[in-house]
Formats: structure tokens, sequence, C-alpha cells
């Protein structure tokens, strides 16, 4: 093994702030250039390193004998690390988040892996395979002092990762469309460079919250918006989802939607510097602060869409006043209802979009998606408090149960929701909804999203008749307190 290893985490305070490492680019090679015809700057330093250049000019970057640089290895325990621990040079150091006394932390844990490993992933797999160990287990051990080459233009540099680039130009990675400045880590994981933006959290909440409820969005839903992002944001860390990657929070919907500076504007500024540092918390605990674009009508609770325990600031509220009474569990309820046409007076053509859809699935898509042949009939078996179906089950040469919201929709080819229902008569068997299988299937449904905490199109009608962010918040999330004294500064 190459130099001390140590799996390399992302958060750092500095200053009273958070910052956090974002998944940009991978690959083999990382191309860094400028987005206008001016030439780049570029600082780069090895990090815990006196070694750094000025380099001006685009840049391309590789590893040197990438074949050469990659472990593999089976993770046997993980041991805390605290005061009294002792850390030797070749032990393996992983950082992570917690929640304790009120506040974010970052703690540290030593892995100890088997001893034997491997340079490839495949060869791990199959000795995994071949001994009875978990494919889980298989970990990448990133290596410290592992070589890059840097070219721009006709010189060439070599610096030892994980290494820190600095530069005031926009820039386009690996030929994206996008433009980033500031601030990057380059690591090598696996047989793999990655990039990652390294910024405070309130500039990652500025790059987030244009693109997940649009930037033209009235004040108080960009505030609402960029609170509920940031809280999210912190709740995804303290799932640790990425700790094994390199990075904090991935860019994507995994994640959050984050595209840096693009769309910004002065209201999306003023909403992240007006709520700065605001998270969501109930109890001694950050709020879930999930979102979604469009209810539909209600939202619904996180243990009917994702059967984990009921929280009481998501167990599901009315959005839109004309169905307040109705049971949307009910199936005659739930069809009068997507039926029914709503105001969409002030709305964009996205948040109309969501207000009433239809869709046409052949019966073959259904079988091949579901892995079944005949498809006789289906059964809606249970809505949730939305009217999403949490329940299906599919009749052909053999019953196929969906209890997923989401592999619900997937099933039906990427529906918007899964509050819908299926042209064509029905009946009522054994308490379920039955409609038969034609060769071709009309759905028409409501919503778009997994419905669960902030409806984003219920935020902009609400912020458009002047309901103030905090109104918003508390309308989705019941119960839930604003906090801004979260952050550990003394990390």
């Amino acid at each position: 093994m190459i130099g001390l290893t140590i799996f390399l985490y992302a958060a750092q305070y500095r200053d009273g702030s958070l910052w956090l490492e974002i998944l940009l680019n991978s690959g083999s090679e990382i191309t860094l250039k400028a987005k206008s015809v001016s030439t780049p700057r570029f600082n780069i330093a090895e990090i815990d390193s006196p070694i750094s250049r000025q380099i001006d000019g685009n840049l391309s970057i590789k590893l040197m004998d990438a074949d050469k640089v990659a472990f593999w290895g089976f993770l046997n325990r993980v041991e805390p690390i605290n005061k009294h621990s002792l850390i030797r040079e070749e032990d393996l150091i992983r950082e992570f988040f917690a929640w304790a006394d009120s506040q974010l932390v970052i703690r540290r844990e030593k892995l100890i892996f088997e001893p034997t490993t491997f340079s490839a992933y495949e060869s791990a797999k199959t000795y995994a395979s071949q001994t009875g160990i978990p494919h889980k287990q298989i970990l990448s051990i990133p290596m410290l002092n592992t070589t890059v080459r840097i070219v721009s233009g006709t010189n060439t540099y070599y610096f030892e990762t994980p290494i820190l680039i600095k530069t005031e130009n926009e820039l386009f990675i690996n030929g994206a469309s996008l433009g980033f400045s500031g601030e990057f880590i380059l690591k090598s994981i696996g047989e793999s460079l990655i990039i990652n933006h390294f910024l405070p959290l309130e500039d990652y909440v500025g790059g987030v919250i244009q693109n997940e409820i649009g930037s033209s969005a009235p004040i108080e839903a960009l505030k609402a918006q960029a609170v509920a992002a940031r809280t999210h944001a912190i709740s995804l860390l303290l799932y640790n989802r990425h700790k094994n990657d390199g990075y904090d929070l991935c860019n994507g919907t995994h994640c959050q939607v984050y595209k840096g500076m693009h769309l910004s504007n002065n209201n999306i500024i003023r909403s992240v510097h007006d709520t700065k540092n605001q998270i969501m918390v109930f109890g001694e605990r950050v709020a879930d602060a999930t979102y979604h674009s469009s209810c539909g009508g209600k939202t619904d609770s996180s243990a009917n869409i994702w059967k984990g325990t009921p929280l009481p600031f998501l167990m599901g509220v009315s959005c839109w006043e004309e169905c307040d009474s109705l049971d949307l569990t009910n199936e005659k309820n739930a069809r009068a209802w997507i039926d029914t046409k709503v105001s969409s007076a002030g709305a964009s053509s996205w948040e109309r979009a969501t207000l009433s859809w239809e869709k046409t699935v052949s019966r073959s898509t259904l079988e091949n998606n579901l892995g079944i042949k005949g498809l006789r009939h289906i059964g809606i078996n249970k809505r949730g408090n939305s009217g999403r179906i949490v329940s299906i089950s599919f009749y052909g040469d053999k019953k196929v149960t969906l209890d997923s919201e989401y592999r619900i929709r997937q099933v039906f080819g990427e529906l918007s929701s899964s509050f819908f229902y299926i042209k064509g008569g029905s009946s009522v068997s054994q308490g379920a909804d039955v409609i038969k299988a034609t060769s071709t299937l009309q759905l028409r449904g409501k919503g778009s999203g997994h419905g669960v905490g902030m409806c984003q199109v219920g935020a902009l009608k609400r912020a458009r008749n002047g309901a103030s962010f905090t109104d918003i918040l508390q309308t989705y999330y019941p119960g839930i307190v604003l906090s801004d004294r979260w952050l550990q500064s003394d990390n």
C-alpha cells in the first residue's frame, strides 16, 4: 500500500461554517476548461503538504498507473475512535456525521479489514463469492499519495492526491455545459478520479433551490425551499449515504440537484441570506425535510410511502381546500378528485402539468416489466392519504403484488405519481378495486413525485396568496421548530 491510508471524508468547519464536498464528475480523466476565452489560472496544492504551484491554461488530469493504485478489501469490523484511542500510521480512518446534543458533529472510526486485498473489484467479488463473504463488505480503499499527471498546453506536472484546486475562473468540467468556480478537491477512488466542489453549506443551498422549485418562484416560496433544502442536506449527511465514496453529497436527485450558480438571481441569494443556517428540528432531532413537486391534493405520510416509523411531522396534510373533506384512501373519492378540475391561475406550465395528466400503457409493457404472462386483471389494494396507490396486485400466470410507491410508478412506465386510476369498468373483490387488463390501459392521474413533505406546487400557491415561508413550512411539517444553533463551531 502507498503511504498513509485513510478514508478521506469531506466536511469540515471553517470560520463557523460547515464546508462540504459535492461530487461534480468522475472518470479516468478530468478536464478543466475555461468557460470564457480568457486563460484560466489555477492554484494547485497537495493537501497536508507544502507542495503547491500556480498553473495557467486548461488542464487535463490523469492517474499514473491507474491499474496499480486501486485496492479493494473486505471490511471486517468498525471501531469508534475517542480521545483514548491509539492511532497508527497504517490505520484506516473514516469520518462520519452524527447528531449529539442538538448539534451536527463529525466523528471518526477505525476500519478493520481482512488481510487479503485485491487490485480489481471483480477479483474481490469473485473471491467473496467463493468464500461466502457478502458483497456489501467489499470496499474500495482510497490511497493517499497516488500520483496524477496534469497537462496544461505543452507543460506537464505531477502531484500526489488528494489535491486542492482553486480558481476564480468559471470552468467546464469534462465538457459539461455548466460552469463552476472556487475550490475543488480531486481524489483517487478505486481506478477513477473524482472531482468535488468544496464550498460552504450556504453556497450549496444557493445552488440547489432554483433547480428544485424554479428561479422565478415568489421569494417566500424560495425561502421555504432554502430551509427545506438545507434541512434535507443535514438529514442526508446524517444518513452517511456516501461515506465510502469520497464525497458528502452527490449533485443529482439521489441527494439534491446542485448546479452551482446556474439560474441564480438576487431573490435566490436573498432567500439563502434571510434564512441563513436555519433548519427544521422536531424535538431533539433534525426533521426529515423531504419534499416533492406536487401532491395532487393531499400529502402522504412517510410511513405509507416508505414503510418506516411514522413521523408526527410527516403524517400527511391537506394541500387543496377543495379536497379537505375527501377521504382519498377511498377508491370512489380518489377517482372523483382526479377528475375534478382545479384553478391554475398564476401557475407556471410545469405546475399546471402536475394538476392533471394522462398516460397510455400497453398490457405487453406491463407483462414485460412485471415478468408475468397472460395478464388478466389488476387489483388496487390500498391507497395512501394522498390517494397514491401503495399496494397493487397483477394477476396472470402468477400473482405479483407491489407495495412500493416508487416501484408502482416504474412498472407503469415512470409515471409522474402513483395517484391515478385506470379507465374502464371495475368491480370490488375482497376489498380491492379490480380492473380488467385490456390490450391498452388508459391512466388518468394527478400529482408528481412521492407526495411526502412539502408540496412545491402548494408552496408556490401559498406564497402567491401571501403566506410567509414559516407558514408554508408549518403547513407541510406540522410541529417543527426552526433552529440556527446546530453548528458545532469547535470541531
